[in-house]
């Protein structure tokens, strides 16, 4: 546990994992869950447009942010997730239906969420959500684990991800706040991207990622979805064949999920830094 001497946020207590909750604002709930390696600042323009009106709740998961670690050995799987959405619902006293959003890989859970706990959400909100249905899983998922945390061991050890980690998230995530992006965040940036805890997390949920979309498809099997949900999917605003085949899908799975369709551009994957005005006029759609 790295020590935060001053957290933006709160945090509560999960199956024995201190886990850093932003929360903001007052009215009816939305949480916001980001994607693979998603902090709790890459959504504060949209939190600043929600928080007027809504209570906003940002979740970062363990290793993320500042929660503590992903426990040695662990990865993450679909339904732990939805209950630990529930669970930071419930540790906050908040019983009125919730609104989710999920940014990418995290549209699996919010997803998963909304099936399961259908009593305690309004609506779901898939931002550019992952969307693979026919994984292909070759290495066993324990030695998958394994290899994430002996990866990210020796790139802790030789200095390279303190090196190198803020300058591979600004290589990445090329999205931008219209009004810039503040020292503050960059400074978080500067921290949380050269912790060893945050590149483990990073690593195993990639690795683990055929194993959520064949744990996805067993819950869609299992549980109806009886909530309003929209499909966004980030289009930059260029024509190319990658962009076209990637609207496609996601229309694909809107239409699988009965779910009203939308194009947020110009924007890339982190649309809701690019376009946080858009992306929470969304969300209060559905609140």
């Amino acid at each position: 546990m790295f020590p935060v001497k001053h957290p933006p946020g709160r945090f509560v207590e999960v199956d024995g994992q201190r886990l850093h909750v932003y929360v903001r604002g007052d009215g009816p709930p939305i949480v916001l869950c980001g994607g693979l390696g998603s902090n709790w600042f890459d959504w504060q323009d949209t939190v600043d447009v929600l928080a007027a009106d809504h209570r906003v709740v940002v979740l970062d998961r363990p290793g993320f942010g500042l929660s503590d670690p992903l426990p040695t050995g662990a990865a993450p799987t679909v339904r732990g997730e939805a209950d630990r959405i529930i669970a930071v619902l419930d540790e906050l006293d908040i019983t009125e239906t919730a609104v989710v959003v999920g940014h990418s890989i995290a549209g699996f859970y919010t997803e998963a969420v909304a099936r399961m706990y259908p009593s305690r959400i309004r609506g779901v909100l898939l931002l550019d959500s992952s969307a693979d249905s026919d994984p292909r899983r070759i290495i066993p998922a324990s030695v998958r684990v394994r290899a994430a945390h002996l990866i990210s061991a020796a790139l802790s050890r030789t200095g390279v991800q303190r090196l190198l980690g803020p300058h591979v998230r600004r290589v990445l995530n090329q999205a931008i706040p219209p009004n810039g992006t503040p020292q503050e965040t960059l400074d978080w940036v500067d921290e949380i991207y050269r912790r060893p805890s945050y590149l483990t997390a990073a690593l195993v949920e990639d690795l683990v990622y055929p194993d959520l979309v064949d744990e996805l498809e067993r819950i869609r099997t299992r549980f109806e979805l009886d909530v309003p949900v929209t499909v966004a999917v980030a289009h930059t605003g260029r024509p190319s064949p990658w962009g076209a085949r990637w609207i496609r899908t996601q229309r694909r799975l809107a239409d699988y999920l009965r779910a009203d369709f939308t194009v947020v551009a110009p924007a890339h994957h982190h649309a809701m830094i690019d376009k946080p005005a858009e992306v929470a006029a969304l969300i209060t759609e559905l609140v």
